[in-house]
């Protein structure tokens, strides 16, 4: 954190502005203004876009989430985790809005958008709008960022012509009885039977010959290839093991530490290609080699590294790989009370692997294609036998153990209940189309399959009532409209940037 405060240029700085998301100090927050701007020549409709046009759009994103429309932003894509991909978004999708409004004829009235900003609960004391509130939000929050008013009328602008957009593209949304009462059962507790059927993937049993190896080996040798590695050298700085430090001792102490590490990363953004080298003429500092490091995680390493967590040969991985060329390193990393640099050494790529070095891979491969189909066949033909013996009338436990299989019981699962297990959810959810007495289609589930029957359904004692299930689907069915109609209109826009068309 301190290396990003001191170049301002690092990539989390984009965490950053996600924490004040919520915030009035966004305002203040220009990084993502620059990284936007710095697109040359982006194109919409045919037209360019210059740095100041692409200006405003940033500060109109900014006091957009300042005043909380946060229908607006989730609408238009501005919530996304990313913040650099949620700038995008929303001001690309935002500039279609405007383009569709104006050839649907629904802009919005002076009076309307008045209307809209005294509603605002930032601008209310008491339910009631007060001119004070405002008149401090436009002095302290606006003027010193070059904002004004007009910017604000903008905001509420785009906001009713979301509004008036989503009435025509959403009106078609509908929801039937039958889709009330079918989501309602997954309230409603249930009684069921249900059978599984499990299958070995590994296929240990199964016999695979020289000859079906060798032919396999041949016919698949471009994909037979050993995985890329890379070595790394890792620069650690850290509190002694036996450090007991505290308060501000310890601050001091981290501090020293993260000067440490931006004197090696001075060092190493001068030209110093060794790492190694940096670390040495730094006492602060440690080193450790990794090798064969691969992209899942896994390693060979040093007896330095015995004791290194999972966790952090993944994160090694993680940055290993997302060096470009050996000799590249990456910037400080943080982890918990240390620092760390990585430097990529070296890159062994894909190779083809000899039959003998790829048998095993077959075998394995070989054996759980096997296996899956022979489990495919033998559970069609079950539950085809216990479907014929239930339509004759026996009843499921006969059925079952006429095939020596075991029946097990759902007794009062609610389907969507906090304390439904993901297996009982599982299991239940193909209850929700049956009616008492009936036996399911065969499920797939990651033992292999299972088929169930449904007992009984009783009245559901959640709170949840047929209306607000009826709005949840109204509303997920509008969104999905929304999402549809935004995608072709973005489509017919023609975005394009330097780095190519969008989407």
């Amino acid at each position: 954190m301190i290396q990003f405060l001191r170049k301002n240029q690092r990539g989390f700085m984009l965490v950053v502005a996600v924490l004040t998301i919520i915030a009035f100090a966004f305002l203040y927050n220009t990084t993502q203004l620059e990284e936007l701007a710095d697109v040359s020549n982006p194109t919409i409709y045919g037209k360019s876009l210059t740095p100041l046009m692409i200006d405003r759009q940033v500060k109109n994103y900014q006091l957009t989430m300042a005043l909380g429309q946060y229908d607006l932003l989730q609408k238009l894509g501005g919530t996304s985790s990313d913040p650099d991909q949620a700038l995008n978004d929303f001001v690309w999708n935002l500039l279609v809005l405007r383009h569709e409004a104006e050839s649907l004829g629904v802009e919005p009235t002076d009076n309307q958008i008045a209307n809209s900003i005294k509603a605002l609960p930032v601008f209310q004391t008491g339910g009631q709008f007060d001119p004070i509130k405002y008149g401090q939000f436009v002095s302290e929050q606006l003027a010193p960022r070059g904002f004004n008013e007009r910017q604000l009328e903008e905001v509420m602008r785009d906001s009713l012509r979301l509004d008036k957009i989503m009435d025509i593209v959403e009106a078609p949304a509908a929801v039937g009885d039958v889709e009330t009462t079918t989501a309602a059962r997954i309230f409603q507790p249930i009684t069921a039977n249900y059978i599984k059927l499990e299958f070995d993937s590994e296929g240990k049993d199964l016999v695979i010959s020289a000859d079906e190896i060798a032919a396999f080996h041949t016919e698949n040798q471009s994909t037979l290839q050993s995985d890329e590695t890379r070595d790394i050298l890792v620069a650690t700085f850290a509190l002694p093991a036996d450090s007991n430090l505290a308060g501000r001792e310890r601050v001091n102490a981290l501090q020293k530490l993260a000067e440490a590490a931006t004197r090696a990363m001075d060092a190493l953004e001068s030209g110093s290609t060794s790492l190694e080298e940096v670390a040495k003429a730094i006492p602060e500092a440690t080193t450790k080699s990794v090798t064969s490091l691969t992209r899942a995680g896994s390693m060979d390493f040093s007896d330095s590294l015995a004791t290194t967590s999972p966790e952090d040969v993944r994160a090694f991985a993680a940055t290993a790989y997302s060096l470009p060329a050996a000799g590249a390193f990456s910037d400080i990393q943080q982890n918990g009370d240390s620092f760390q640099i990585v430097q990529l050494t070296g890159i062994r790529p894909p190779a083809p692997l000899s039959l003998e070095q790829a048998t095993p891979r077959i075998l394995a491969e070989l054996r759980a294609r096997r296996s899956a189909e022979q489990f495919a066949t033998a559970s069609r033909l079950s539950y085809s036998t216990l479907e014929a013996a239930l339509a004759r009338g026996e009843s499921i436990d006969q059925a079952a153990a006429a095939q020596k299989l075991t029946v097990s019981r759902l007794e009062n699962v609610i389907p969507a209940g906090e304390e439904t297990s993901p297996e009982q959810r599982l299991l239940s959810v193909p209850t929700l189309l049956l009616k008492d007495g009936e036996l399911s289609t065969l499920e797939q589930a990651p033992w292999g399959a299972f088929a169930v029957q449904l007992v009984s359904r009783s009245p559901a004692s959640s709170e949840m009532d047929e209306q607000t299930i009826r709005e949840n689907i109204l509303a997920g069915k509008r969104d999905l409209l929304f999402m549809e109609w935004l995608r072709v209109r973005r489509a017919e826009a023609r975005i394009t940037t330097p780095s190519g068309p969008q989407g």
